[in-house]
């Protein structure tokens, strides 16, 4: 099915602005724990049925080499399948310095950090934008759709609309990455150690004013992770923090507990109502399922070797805390979870301990 000339024509300016407004309260509502493709959706919305253009598409720079432009489809809306060499998780590989005609928007785009919109007859985004974000937070995006009517022209209050759309999601990708770089560990996605930290601060706070609230926080170790890095080298060892922290998300409950990245190779659990004997039931499964899990074996240079795996377990220690007890203090009560683990380690490791009062904190 192809659009006639009067469904282009039938959009107007008026109506496209308007949108603005509702991609602003959108955008701006959103947080850092959104997934960073999500603040695409309505752009694309706005792209394909505001603007009337059959396809809206969503590219990712994921490289430049030499002069050779790397773009992954991230997403596409396309309902009447026009652009079936758009694919989402699709890499392109395209030549800066002699680009193919159909992605001359997407070169230029790049190129000139800007929006461009040459008319590309029959397959080819006839717009596309830039949406800046430094290297350092993932890189940049394009972002544009194809009219496939016999007119086919941006009129320049489009071209306006999708300039505006990309500095809106530059902001927000930019304000939103930086948010999550304060609360989140870049290597594992779990809390980082301030962050982490201050949940049990938080839930320190809270027994003062719940009488019979009770908590469990946990310190966890990977065992030989020196070993590790010196043996496989470090891009190795990255691998196994993050997948580490993969397996610890994928194991709290959601609502109470979370999870976080201490320091090194060592991680905070905390499991919010959650009195000593449930956490250690919790803590005995996921050290069992750590103890099972395949890690993926690399070589020096980070390659996978097909085939081949490590076999990590971690060390746990866990500490409870009641109202009812003394005078909540997050870095005593912390201290108490080390010497927990501190006991798993010296017990032989890869097991789980509970800290009592009879444990020497100075040992």
């Amino acid at each position: 099915m192809i659009r006639s000339d009067m469904d282009k024509a039938e959009t107007d300016a008026k109506h496209v602005l308007n949108q603005l407004g509702s991609l602003s309260s959108y955008l701006t509502g959103m947080d850092a724990s959104v997934e960073r493709d999500a603040c695409f959706h309505l752009p694309l919305d706005i792209m394909r049925e505001a603007m009337a253009f059959d396809v809206s598409v969503l590219y990712e720079v994921s490289n430049v080499v030499d002069n050779w432009l790397i773009l992954e489809v991230t997403r596409v809306f396309d309902p009447i399948g026009y652009r079936s060499d758009l694919r989402e998780g699709q890499k392109l590989r395209l030549d800066l310095d002699h680009p193919e005609g159909i992605y001359i928007n997407e070169i230029l785009a790049f190129t000139s950090r800007q929006i461009s919109h040459i008319n590309v007859p029959n397959q080819g985004c006839d717009m596309m934008g830039f949406v800046y974000v430094p290297e350092s937070l993932g890189g940049g995006y394009l972002f544009g759709g194809d009219y496939c009517g016999q007119e086919s022209g941006v009129r320049d209050y489009e071209a306006s609309v999708c300039e505006i759309m990309c500095n809106f999601l530059s902001t927000i990708l930019i304000k939103t990455q930086l948010e999550q770089l304060a609360v989140y560990d870049g290597l594992t996605g779990l809390h980082n150690s301030r962050s982490i930290k201050e949940e049990v601060s938080r839930l320190c706070n809270r027994f003062t004013r719940k009488t019979e609230a009770v908590a469990s926080i946990v310190l966890c170790d990977i065992d030989h992770f020196k070993a590790v890095n010196d043996t496989y080298g470090h891009i190795q060892g990255d691998l196994v923090l993050k997948e580490v922290g993969e397996i610890l998300s994928a194991s709290m409950r959601k609502d109470f507990d979370v999870a976080g990245r201490y320091g090194g190779e060592e991680f905070l659990l905390v499991l919010d109502e959650t009195q000593r004997s449930d956490a250690f039931a919790i803590v005995e499964r996921l050290r069992k399922k750590i103890e099972a899990h395949a890690f993926g074996k690399t070589d020096k240079a980070g390659k996978p070797i097909p085939g081949e795996f490590l076999r990590i377990t971690l060390s746990f220690g866990i500490a409870e805390n009641r109202a009812d007890s003394e005078p909540c203090d997050a870095l005593a009560w912390i201290a108490r979870a080390d010497t927990a683990l501190y006991h798993s380690k010296r017990g032989g490791r890869n097991r789980v301990s509970l800290w009592n009062d009879f444990m020497d904190e100075g040992s």
